[in-house]
């Protein structure tokens, strides 16, 4: 990878050059880390309640709602044996239904009316937010001179320049 070119979540070039796979400088890298362990330590597992009940119902002898539950090994069960002669495949589509099903990692995949009742946010974790309307300024100076800098470390073209420069300033005005 690229050592001059900016983190995709913040925008700054990492001094050290390190990067994720995904293009995360360190920090930003280990915010997301951070709120994804927040989320899922009150024993609630960020896998979709829904998605996994349709599954089960419609390809569950398949094991395929256990395969996306990040249970494996009784995904290849339940797709060798037909969800345990259909017995498993129903006793899951109940489970599931009830709220007593469990992720890979023991986590209960809850309805968003159980994490509601818990007190438990269903909406996607928001990593990052966006500026505040006095932030925006400056957001935008700091835009720039990012961009300049990219610009003078060869990582972009004057031409790229100068029509990322006037993207961000028509935001301006």
């Amino acid at each position: 990878m690229e050592t001059n070119r900016p983190c995709i979540r913040c925008g700054k070039i990492p001094a050290d050059g390190w990067y994720s796979k995904s293009g995360y400088c360190k920090e930003c890298a280990e915010a997301i880390l951070n709120a994804q362990n927040t989320a899922s330590t009150n024993g609630v597992s960020q896998k979709d309640w829904l998605v996994t009940l349709l599954l089960a119902i419609f390809v569950g002898t398949l094991g395929v709602h256990r395969f996306y539950s990040k249970r494996i090994g009784t995904g290849i069960l339940w797709l060798l044996t037909g969800g345990c002669l259909g017995i498993g495949w129903l006793v899951d589509i109940i489970m599931i239904a009830t709220s007593t099903f469990k992720d890979g990692d023991g986590l209960l995949i809850l309805s968003d009316s159980k994490k509601r009742e818990m007190g438990i946010s269903a909406a996607p974790i928001v990593v990052q937010a966006a500026p505040a309307k006095a932030d925006q300024s400056k957001s935008y100076i700091d835009q720039l001179a990012q961009l300049a800098q990219l610009k003078e470390s060869g990582v972009i073209t004057a031409e790229e320049f100068d029509q990322k420069k006037a993207q961000i300033l028509n935001k301006i005005g």
